[in-house]
């Protein structure tokens, strides 16, 4: 390697045969013979050793060509390659990354400050400052070295460096440096963008493990959320996997969290499971790796993303370091996508009972119709009505009334099928739209759901239940005396008043 006479020397202290195991030798890269020769004449002064380099490419040459470096001095603006450009790859390589580093620039912008530390240097500081705060600075950077018994690994341990580091070698790792950079830069940017589309919150999941796939290969990705005593847990597979295998990752999942909380167990644990791709594969036995990185929130872990599978268990350091980033922005982006969904419940769901409200499932009905309208098939509408349900509350107040209703509407949503649309109607009646169902099938439904209701025990009182009766009127299209989704809902009407006034707790 071709040096000028201000580049590459060797400043006092350095004897023939090199520097002793307490050397404290210092490597400056600046483009400036002057600030070069000042710096050397004031650091020498005061017992260290001094490698000079005339930019930034000469600095990673020299860095990795001496295993006795303990610190480096960056100018940034420097020819062939700039102070952060140097800084970055430094702060990359496994033999150079516990080396601490100092910009040392007359910028003195705020984003100069911020970029300079965005790449990795250890401090920031301006060539206006006074020599004797570079000095210190410089000195209370070895001293704590020493006194820490944290001396860089390179020079207290026997690695050696990498003397046949070349120039076309630096180059070279700086574009392999930087196309990574760009990779995972496009990765987040992607996240970014799901975050402004504004889906539902299992979409995103899918669309975010599905960015984080093009930088792992995995077999199962996991993300949780924490809250002060419980944990949700979504988890998507790519392809099939054991029942034996999800538990495993999910018990290992569960403890990394435990063991971030001290050892506090979670009082709640709701686990969401998306299945793999049809046609993915023949089914996986084993996990073969497992990859958990937290997500921390002002000292407290408020989330993780995890990742099984064969290739998770060979990830490198940048993988992983990768994935941390991935995972904030993740963690913001599903939080949004979760609180977008209790948003959209909000207008769409009824408060006391959780099934649709009325407004929302009257959509639902209208789309349906329209649909059976325009290509055919059959659709049903049950109406249900809880029988003397102000008995309930006169005798046992409004309390009580109130986990009769929300009860019942759990009981009608459990005897649906998932394309069935449950919703409050008002009071203590209920609507249900069953798309591609005969009257058969809907009398099957009503049926089913008001046998339910009538074997059913409902708590009124700390040791009191009663029983109560659900009437259920229906209608299904086509039929002739229906044209419009309000004619369905208006002859399921009638057929509910017809069941109320021929006796109750019956289906019509």
């Amino acid at each position: 390697m071709a040096a000028s006479d201000d580049a590459g020397d060797v400043g006092a202290g350095q004897g023939k045969g090199g520097p002793g195991p307490g050397s404290r030798r210092v490597l400056i890269a600046d483009d400036s013979p002057f600030i070069l020769r000042m710096l050397e004449k004031m650091l020498t002064g005061a017992g260290l050793e001094v490698v000079k380099a005339k930019d930034g490419l000469e600095a990673i040459e020299l860095a990795m060509a001496s295993p006795d470096v303990r610190l480096i001095i960056l100018d940034v603006m420097m020819p062939r390659m700039n102070g952060y450009q140097a800084c970055r790859l430094l702060k990359t390589e496994p033999t150079t990354r516990g080396l601490p580093v100092v910009i040392l620039t007359s910028r003195d912008q705020a984003g100069d400050r911020f970029w300079g530390l965005e790449t990795g240097a250890d401090h920031f500081i301006t060539k206006d400052s006074e020599p004797q705060r570079i000095l210190d600075l410089v000195t209370s950077i070895l001293d704590a070295q020493e006194r820490t018994g944290n001396l860089p690994t390179r020079s207290r341990a026997s690695a050696k460096a990498d003397p046949e580091a070349s120039s076309v070698d630096v180059l070279s790792r700086i574009n392999e440096l930087l196309d990574r950079k760009l990779f995972e830069a496009t990765v987040l940017s992607e996240i970014g963008r799901v975050a402004r589309s504004l889906v539902s919150f299992d979409e995103t999941v899918r669309s975010v493990m599905s960015l984080v796939a093009r930088a792992v290969d995995f077999s199962l990705g996991a993300l949780a959320f924490v809250d002060d005593d419980g944990v949700e847990i979504a988890m998507l597979l790519t392809r099939p996997l054991h029942s034996s295998v999800v538990e495993e990752a999910r018990g290992l999942m569960l403890e990394r969290l435990v063991q971030q909380r001290d050892g506090v167990p979670f009082a709640r644990i709701n686990h969401k499971q998306y299945a793999a791709p049809e046609g993915s594969g023949p089914e996986e036995q084993a996990l073969g790796g497992f990859l958990a990185v937290p997500v921390v929130t002002a000292g407290k872990v408020t989330g993780m993303l995890a990742l099984g599978g064969k290739a998770t268990g060979r990830a490198s350091q940048e993988t992983e370091a990768f994935l941390a980033q991935v995972s904030n922005q993740a963690m913001i982006v599903l939080d949004n996508a979760r609180l977008f969904d209790r948003v959209r419940n909000l207008s769409i769901r009824d408060g006391l009972t959780g099934v649709f409200n009325r407004r929302h499932v009257m959509e639902v009905l209208a789309i349906e119709f329209e649909r059976t309208q325009r290509y055919g098939g059959e659709l049903g509408v049950i109406m249900v009505d809880i029988d003397h349900f102000k008995k309930i509350n006169d005798q046992y107040h409004h309390q009580a009334g109130d986990h009769v209703i929300r009860e019942v509407a759990r009981l009608l949503g459990e005897g649906m099928r998932n394309v069935d649309a449950v919703g409050r109607y008002g009071g203590e009646e209920f609507i249900a739209v069953l798309p591609h169902t005969s009257d058969a099938g809907a009398r099957l439904t009503a049926e089913r759901v008001r046998k339910a209701v009538e074997s059913y025990q409902f708590k009124v009182g700390p040791d009191k239940q009663v029983t109560c009766t659900v009437s259920i009127g229906i209608a299904t299209a086509p039929a002739d005396s229906i044209r419009t989704a309000a004619d369905l809902v208006r002859e399921a009407d009638k057929a509910l008043y017809k069941a109320k006034e021929s006796g109750r707790n019956r289906v019509v």
